[in-house]
């Protein structure tokens, strides 16, 4: 009786224990809820909130965030609430994929990518394997969004170079133009290869490329001078705000007479040069698909919506960018007509294909444009050409 009655306890404990680990199983796509019953999209992004690049990374966090707020504030899903999730990269490949990883045990339902293009190269794979959405606000490299499941909000650097070169033709702004940019660092190339081919085809004549690097990106006094002594007319720089503003110092009085063009990298240059150095950025010219004064509902909605949350800041094109990729997201939702008792209990695998299918026949009216997006991820949308005038974006106007 005694063994029969051990024997019987351990089968009891095991099953106890079966029923408990069985309960604790996320089951179907792993949507949680919250303390009202609502169903909770998380959204999980990826970039740097700290370091060298940190305006970008917060200032997509921060659009995206006021996406999510205005989702759940007008209730545009009957007991659906979104939630974002976003990891700090600092700007490092690695740290991209240990983030990524960490979203995916908080249980992230799609995916932002990453802010950055080598970040998103780091984990879109993974991405692929898991086959969530993914759908980056601002990664623009030609390769980071090689997976089927994919996309971007902005434009890739091939698009914006060729764009580029096609604006100083259009505009008659230049023939005799000078490259300047970092050598090391994929968006500058991928912007730099587009935009020499586009002007050989237009007849625009480079007569000179100077390049650096992150470690020699503090002394372009070698540069400048090579720019000048080339005879050019205007500088095309690809590059990043903070080497922008580095250069735009260093070049003042020097190549005041020299028309400096740049694409979205230099949104953020404004804020980088403050008012001490406002003038050295006066009249720089940028293709960007952003215009935080432009007077349309959506983006005029959007910028004071950003203005009172975070004290007073306009938001740059980056921030743009993490608002429309969330709005994305919801438009992905309402094409498969989504309600909460289908979230409770639709696979992984089916909310993942069908919100991947969705990305190609939905059309998103956004801050930065209309938008619709084809398979290989890219976005159809119409850049602006804007100038910086006494510290503020205005739209160009040739001559």
């Amino acid at each position: 009786m005694k063994k029969f009655l051990t024997l019987l306890l351990a089968v009891v404990m095991v099953a106890s224990c079966a029923i408990s680990f069985a309960s604790c199983q996320k089951s179907g796509a792993g949507f949680t809820t919250d303390a009202d019953g609502n169903v909770v999209v998380k959204i999980g992004g990826i970039g740097p909130l700290t370091g060298d690049y940190a305006i970008y990374g917060t200032a997509v966090k921060n659009g995206a965030q006021i996406a999510v707020d205005e989702l759940n504030a007008k209730g545009a899903f009957e007991g659906i609430k979104f939630e974002l999730l976003f990891e700090d990269s600092q700007g490092d490949g690695t740290k991209a994929v240990n983030a990524f990883g960490k979203l995916q045990d908080d249980g992230m339902n799609v995916s932002l990518g990453g802010v950055l293009s080598g970040e998103t190269k780091n984990i879109v794979a993974t991405a692929a394997e898991s086959g969530v959405l993914l759908i980056t606000p601002s990664a623009s490299a030609l390769d980071c969004i090689g997976e089927d499941n994919a996309f971007r909000v902005c434009f890739n650097d091939p698009q914006q170079g060729e764009c580029a070169a096609q604006t100083i033709k259009d505009k008659n702004m230049a023939t005799k133009i000078a490259l300047f940019y970092d050598n090391g660092n994929d968006y500058c190339v991928g912007n730099i290869t587009t935009f020499k081919a586009k002007a050989a085809e237009l007849g625009l004549e480079i007569v000179t490329e100077q390049t650096y690097t992150s470690s020699t990106n503090t002394d372009f006094s070698t540069q400048i001078t090579a720019i000048k002594e080339n005879g050019a007319e205007l500088v095309f720089m690809p590059i990043y705000y903070s080497d922008a503003a580095k250069f735009l110092r260093q070049a003042s009085g020097k190549l005041d007479d020299l028309i400096i063009f740049g694409v979205d990298g230099l949104d953020g240059l404004i804020d980088e040069c403050g008012a001490e150095y406002q003038a050295d950025c006066e009249d720089v010219i940028l293709l960007t698909p952003f215009y935080a004064d432009a007077t349309d509902d959506v983006t005029k909605g959007f910028v004071d919506a950003y203005k009172a949350k975070f004290d007073g800041a306009t938001p740059n094109q980056f921030a743009a960018d993490g608002y429309d990729a969330v709005l994305a997201i919801a438009e992905a939702m309402k094409k498969n007509a989504f309600t909460a008792d289908q979230l409770k209990e639709i696979s992984a695998e089916d909310f993942n294909s069908k919100m991947v299918a969705a990305m190609t026949e939905i059309t998103l009216v956004g801050s930065t444009g209309t938008m619709t997006w084809v398979e290989s991820g890219e976005t159809n949308k119409q850049p602006r050409v804007l100038q910086i005038k006494s510290g503020k974006y205005v739209e160009y106007t040739a001559g």
